[in-house]
């Protein structure tokens, strides 16, 4: 078992200065790091470092470390081995792992955290995404099912000058969602401090059951993909953007639906076909 599936499964609470050397530690290569520079990132003492070791159930530090180097490891086997090496390219085992990981969303992500989130954004002027480049697919997929909805979107890029042009705007009437999988981007944890220092809200989507981000964003929606440590496709995900835009929906059918019948409107205006409505 490596280190963030140890922290995946664990429940122990933690400090804020312990959770800060949580989040140094769920950086890159970190298994090489001692852990006075652990705690100097995390601006706390070393002491601290060693006492979350202990929390999580190490020895002490050198124990954890091992950890890490473990989740590295895997993660050079699976960025050089065969795509699905330990389940092989079968049709039918690889629909089961799917099957396998979409029964277990509603035990990762209950009703009401959902509900939680879609109120946010239901009161939301406007959203911004954020996600890394290997998310995109999933980000834009997000905004279009959001934007049937009439609401207003920002898509975030990466890039530092185009991401400060775009999220200027971002004010207390707004929402972040934001994208975690495997890792945060680098750049996520400042957006989610400055859109509560501006007054606004966020939301941060993760694959990390347990994951400890801070600073902490004000939903964080935790669920496991599948199993196969090499391949992990984004149909979770996915399905948690269409969940989002049925629980938004439902919080006020009539604004919905009068916002998906004015698309509609200007599609066929435009030359466009109708599409299949919601569930009402």
């Amino acid at each position: 078992m490596g280190f963030k599936a140890v922290v995946a499964s664990s429940t122990v609470q933690l400090s804020a200065s312990e959770e800060r050397v949580m989040n140094v530690l769920m950086g890159d290569d970190m298994s090489g790091i001692p852990a006075a520079e652990v705690a100097d990132r995390a601006k706390t003492h070393e002491s601290t470092v060693v006492r979350l070791a202990k929390k999580l159930g190490y020895r002490g530090y050198p124990d954890l470390r091992n950890d890490l180097r473990k989740d590295e490891t895997q993660i050079q086997e699976d960025h050089g081995g065969i795509m699905r090496g330990d389940t092989g390219y079968d049709l039918s085992a690889f629909v089961a792992d799917e099957i396998v990981a979409l029964k277990r969303l509603p035990h990762f992500v209950s009703q009401e955290d959902l509900d939680a989130a879609a109120r946010t954004l239901h009161q939301s002027r406007t959203i911004y995404l954020f996600s890394r480049d290997d998310e995109k697919p999933t980000r834009d997929l997000m905004a279009r099912r959001l934007r049937r909805l009439g609401l207003t979107i920002v898509t975030l890029g990466t890039a530092p000058k185009d991401l400060a042009e775009r999220f200027v705007s971002f004010d207390e009437n707004s929402t972040l969602i934001g994208f975690a999988l495997r890792e945060a981007p680098v750049q996520l944890a400042a957006l989610v401090s400055e859109a509560a220092r501006r007054g606004g809200k966020s939301i941060l989507i993760s694959d990390v059951p347990g994951y400890h981000f801070r600073p902490s964003p004000d939903h964080l929606i935790t669920a496991r993909r599948g199993d196969d440590g090499e391949y992990r496709t984004q149909l979770i995900p996915v399905l948690l953007a269409y969940a989002l835009q049925l629980a938004v929906f439902h919080l006020d059918p009539a604004r919905y639906r009068a916002a998906r019948d004015g698309i509609e409107d200007l599609t066929r205006l435009l030359g466009g076909a109708d599409e299949i409505p919601l569930r009402a």
